[in-house]
């Protein structure tokens, strides 16, 4: 909690949401930041590629995206990772690495706040009642 507060503290951040409404659980990211109740969001869909010119004109310090991420963990459990640490790491069902993103924003700190999925055919329960919570928690910090 207090690794989410210093991320999203001042208004030098953005949060992005990644997530495919087709592919069930994968959707979790962009549930999250539909949830948000702060203008530095951004729900990047299943490309977040395709942001990085309007995250560039932004110029945040600190980007925190959320996204469902297979790391291993039980169905909604969630992890928060500095994207340089997670080496390997792909977004969610995305092809694209993590270490890519952090080339293409090199003046930002990117984090990933990760969803562990469960099922890709259908959004679950566990894991719509994990992104509630998430949400829940992100703007309690955001007042």
């Amino acid at each position: 909690m207090d690794k989410l507060r210093e991320i999203i503290s001042g208004k030098s951040y953005v949060l992005l949401g990644v997530g495919n409404q087709g592919r069930g659980d994968d959707y979790i990211g962009s549930y999250i930041v539909s949830k948000l109740k702060t203008q530095n969001k951004i729900d990047c869909g299943s490309v977040p590629e395709n942001f990085t010119g309007k995250i560039r004109k932004i110029n945040p310090e600190k980007i925190l995206i959320i996204d469902a991420v297979d790391f291993g963990g039980e169905p909604g459990q969630t992890m928060l990772a500095e994207a340089e640490k997670a080496e390997g790491m792909t977004l969610s069902t995305h092809s694209l690495p993590l270490s890519l993103l952090c080339k293409m924003l090199p003046d930002s700190k990117i984090y990933i706040l990760g969803i562990q999925p469960e099922n890709f055919q259908a959004m679950t329960e566990k894991i719509k009642a994990s992104g509630d919570k998430v949400a829940e928690k992100l703007n309690s910090l955001l007042i």
